[in-house]
C-alpha cells in the first residue's frame, strides 16, 4: 500500500531546473514541471515562530485528575486480600448472571415487587431512597428483586447519583454501601466511556476518604479498600491499583 502511495500520478518527464518562474508556463505539463521545482524548495519540517506574549492567561484553573491518594501503610490492602475479593465479587457476578437467564428464559418464577421507586430522572429520590433515614423510614435495601427491575442504564444513572452524592460525605454510609455494591454486581461490561469515569471518581473518592480516616471504623475502612479493589482490578483501572 505504501510502494502504491509513493508513484507518482503524473509522469513529467525531466525537469529543467533553470526554468525561468518569472514566465506563464506554456503547457500543462511545463506547469507541473514547476509545482515540483517549488515543492523541492518547501522544507520537510516548518517550525513557526511563536510569541508566547501575545497569548492571554486562563481565565479558568484546570487541574488534571490525579489518582488514588496513597494509602497510610496500616490501612492499604494486602495483595492478597484484594485477589480474594476479586474472586468472591467475579462469583456473584456469575451467580446473578445465571439467576437473571433462568427469570428471562421463565425457568425460575419471579414476581415483580411492589415498591414504590423514584422515577430514573430524580436524583434526590434516588440518594433518598438508597440512604439511611430513620426519621421517616425511606431506606429500602437493595434486593436481588429490586435490582432485577432496573434495566441497564437506569443502574448506570443510579451509580451515578450516589457516586456524586458520596463526593460530598466524609465516609460512605452502611446502606449506600449495600447499594453501590450491588449496582456493581449487576454492571455490565464493557463499561461505557461515562460510566467508566464514574467508577474511577468512586476510588479517588474512596481513596481521600481512607487518607483522611482519622474518625472511620474498621469496617468503614475496609468497604473503602474494597470499592477501589474492585474498580481497579476487576473492571481494570489498574492505575488506581492498591500495591
Amino acid at each position: 500500500m505504501t510502494d502504491y502511495l509513493a508513484k507518482p500520478a503524473f509522469v513529467v518527464g525531466e525537469i529543467d531546473e533553470d526554468l525561468n518562474l518569472s514566465l506563464p508556463p506554456t503547457s500543462g505539463e511545463e506547469y507541473i514541471k514547476r509545482v515540483v521545482i517549488e515543492a523541492q524548495k518547501c522544507a520537510d519540517i516548518v517550525v513557526a515562530d511563536i510569541d508566547r506574549k501575545h497569548f492571554g492567561k486562563p481565565t479558568i484553573d484546570v487541574e488534571p485528575l490525579s489518582g488514588c491518594m496513597e494509602a497510610p501503610p496500616w490501612l492499604g490492602p494486602s495483595l492478597d486480600w484484594q485477589l480474594y475479593q476479586v474472586s468472591d465479587f467475579s462469583n456473584i457476578r456469575l451467580y446473578i448472571s445465571q439467576l437473571k437467564n433462568e427469570i428471562q428464559s421463565l425457568k425460575r418464577k419471579w414476581k415483580r415487587p411492589k415498591i414504590d421507586m423514584p422515577s430514573i430522572d430524580d436524583e434526590k429520590g434516588w440518594i433518598k431512597f438508597c440512604s439511611s433515614n430513620d426519621k421517616e423510614k425511606t431506606r429500602i435495601a437493595p434486593t436481588l428483586d429490586i435490582i432485577f427491575c432496573l434495566n441497564h442504564p437506569e443502574v448506570e444513572q443510579i451509580l451515578e447519583y450516589l457516586v456524586e452524592h458520596i463526593e460530598t460525605l466524609e465516609k460512605i454510609e452502611y446502606e449506600l454501601g449495600q447499594w453501590i455494591y450491588a449496582l456493581l454486581v449487576v454492571l455490565q461490561m464493557p463499561l461505557t466511556p461515562d460510566t467508566c469515569s464514574c467508577l474511577r471518581s468512586l476510588a479517588r473518592t474512596c481513596s481521600i476518604m481512607r487518607a483522611k480516616s482519622k474518625k472511620l471504623e474498621i469496617h468503614e475502612i475496609g468497604a473503602l479498600n474494597l470499592f477501589i479493589c474492585l474498580v481497579a482490578r476487576y473492571f481494570r483501572q489498574l492505575d488506581l491499583a492498591d500495591p
